[in-house]
């Protein structure tokens, strides 16, 4: 029979993770940093008493409500509410997880990594619905077994102000995944809370785990009888067979970056899956993937759009850089080892029939913290005051005078690696940078592309990195498109936030719509963002860029 399961969705405490409580000592110890972060003279014994008094009452009113608050609105209304409120305000997400950290130690119970892996790898979709007061205490112990990935969508009560029984907490789940709710089953250890929740919202399933507990889960109310009744969580898989694999709604003609692999998936089969899944129809394979990561990959349901150099990075990027082993090194010796790793990256491209490599092209040695001291201008909202201006043209003059030699260098390498490229059938892509010390300005770029023939050297247009230095005052980053959208072989697609980047489209300030109309029909589109961005703001970045024009669906 059919499996008539596509999602399966997690409660937190007492399901994926267990607690164990602190002693008397060192639940003051912890107690003892939140006097002193709100500049109490308070006696520790007393203030520890006032916390739990104050703590017991919003529980009752959560539970009786089924409402829950942010951290903000509950350290100012009711856990410290007689303090001054910009003071807690400013600082309640750490008394917050101070206070929890001093009632107990949570972790992970040992079977939660494999079954979390074991289920995903099954074709299940993942999502977590918990009641919990911390906004980041659940993502930060998922991202630590690298399996955050493998949920499609996190919903804690303190961001979205619900709370279980309450079945929309679930639905509001299910609405962010489009999964419909008679296909899901829900998995908690609190019958009145889980099952209950789960019922009303017309879940398939309700299973219940006991992990370790001696009480028994049986309940009076037949309305509360879950589906399945387990001790450990590895009895799941014994519920959820293999099924066939997730089928996207939307393929869309992008890659995604193994950017975002860090901390979020084991190993690299499990992102390209996530890829696949989201509906990117290519992976890039960046810096960050050396040849270890690419064993066992092979070619079949894994497709790459393109490199970014180092790839394999058995040398790393930092490595390259804090060696100067740039193809910008105007040391002979160490330039070579710079063109080296590029080949290398080349020679992968070649085996895997790729036909595109982003290149880094190298850098002047300035000083990195003048940049470093714009920006903080920059934050400070100084930007255009006399002291930036002076700033800004000491490190104008200041590259002048030192990329000259390291431009020849940089010229030399790209004519060699055109040559090198040439029977390998690779087109390099040269990509603008992020930090002003960095080449190519827009017009190193220029006589950079004059190296090489239109159809085998051309650019790698970053969003992100021509905003930054448009938005410190460098170059505008409608420049770039305006002289080179011809050749433009690839593009970084991300979010910029004042000055920081890698956001997933759609959650700052970049106009991709006007951007969209100077990409060639034929540049891959790469969605370049950090790890720390969610699955499911991953998810929402690439339908983003497709509604406003950048990406098409296949």
């Amino acid at each position: 029979m059919q499996n008539e399961i596509d999602a399966i969705l997690f409660d937190m405490g007492g399901t994926l993770r267990g607690s164990v409580k602190l002693s008397q000592a060192e639940k003051h110890a912890v107690i003892q940093k939140i006097i002193d972060l709100v500049h109490s003279d308070a006696n520790v014994e007393d203030f520890t008493r006032m916390l739990a008094d104050h703590a017991q009452a919003y529980k009752n009113w959560a539970e009786r409500t089924l409402k829950e608050l942010s951290e903000e609105d509950l350290w100012t209304q009711w856990m410290l509410p007689n303090w001054p409120e910009d003071l807690i305000r400013a600082n309640a997400v750490t008394l917050n997880q101070l206070y929890r950290d001093s009632l107990s130690t949570r972790t992970a119970f040992p079977e939660t990594y494999d079954v979390i892996l074991q289920l995903y790898r099954r074709g299940y979709r993942l999502g977590l619905v918990s009641n919990t007061t911390s906004s980041v205490e659940v993502p930060a112990l998922l991202k630590n077994l690298h399996i955050i990935g493998c949920f499609e969508t996190v919903v804690l009560s303190t961001v979205i102000g619900k709370r279980k029984p309450d079945p929309n907490i679930l639905l509001d789940a299910t609405d962010r995944m489009g999964v419909d709710p008679a296909r899901c089953a829900y998995i908690g250890d609190q019958p009145k809370r889980d099952v209950a929740a789960a019922q009303k919202a017309g879940f398939a399933k309700s299973v219940i785990i006991r992990q370790g507990r001696k009480s028994s889960i049986n309940v009076d109310n037949p309305y509360l009888v879950p589906d399945h009744k387990i001790k450990n969580l590895t009895e799941l898989l014994d519920i959820f067979p293999e099924r066939e694999p997730v089928k996207p709604e939307i393929v869309y003609k992008a890659s995604l970056s193994t950017m975002w692999l860090k901390d979020n998936f084991p190993t690299l089969v499990d992102f390209f899956e996530f890829a696949r899944r989201a509906g990117f129809s290519h992976v890039e394979l960046n810096h960050r993937i050396n040849s270890e990561m690419l064993e066992g990959l092979g070619s079949k349901g894994n497709p790459v759009s393109s490199l970014h150099e180092p790839c394999p990075a058995d040398i790393s990027m930092p490595t390259l850089v804090k060696q100067d082993w740039l193809i910008s090194s105007i040391d002979e010796e160490k330039r070579q080892k710079g063109v080296d790793a590029v080949k290398r990256s080349m020679d992968l491209a070649a085996k895997m029939g790729l036909s595109t490599i982003v290149i880094h092209p190298g850098q002047t040695n300035m000083d990195t913290g003048l940049e470093k001291q714009l920006r903080a201008m920059v934050l400070a909202g100084k930007q255009g005051s006399d002291e930036f201006n002076a700033l800004k043209k000491q490190m104008i003059e200041l590259r002048a005078d030192l990329a000259p030699a390291a431009f020849e260098s940089v010229k030399k390498s790209i004519s060699e690696l055109v040559e090198y490229a040439r029977p390998r059938k690779v087109r390099l892509g040269l990509e603008n940078r992020y930090h002003y010390r960095e080449f190519p300005s827009p017009d190193e770029m220029e006589t950079l592309l004059k190296l090489g023939e239109p159809d085998s050297l051309g650019m790698t247009f970053d969003v992100g990195h021509a905003q930054h230095l448009s938005r410190l005052g460098f170059y505008p980053y409608e420049e770039w498109l305006k002289r080179f959208s011809s050749r433009i072989f690839e593009t970084h697609l991300h979010d910029m936030r004042g000055i920081v980047d890698h956001f997933a489209a759609g959650m700052g300030e970049v106009d991709f719509a006007e951007i969209a109309t100077y990409l060639p029909d034929d540049a891959i589109r790469t969605c370049e963002f950090l790890d720390t961005n969610s699955p499911e703001e991953v998810i929402s970045g690439l339908r983003y860029l497709s509604q406003h024009g950048c990406i098409k669906s296949i």
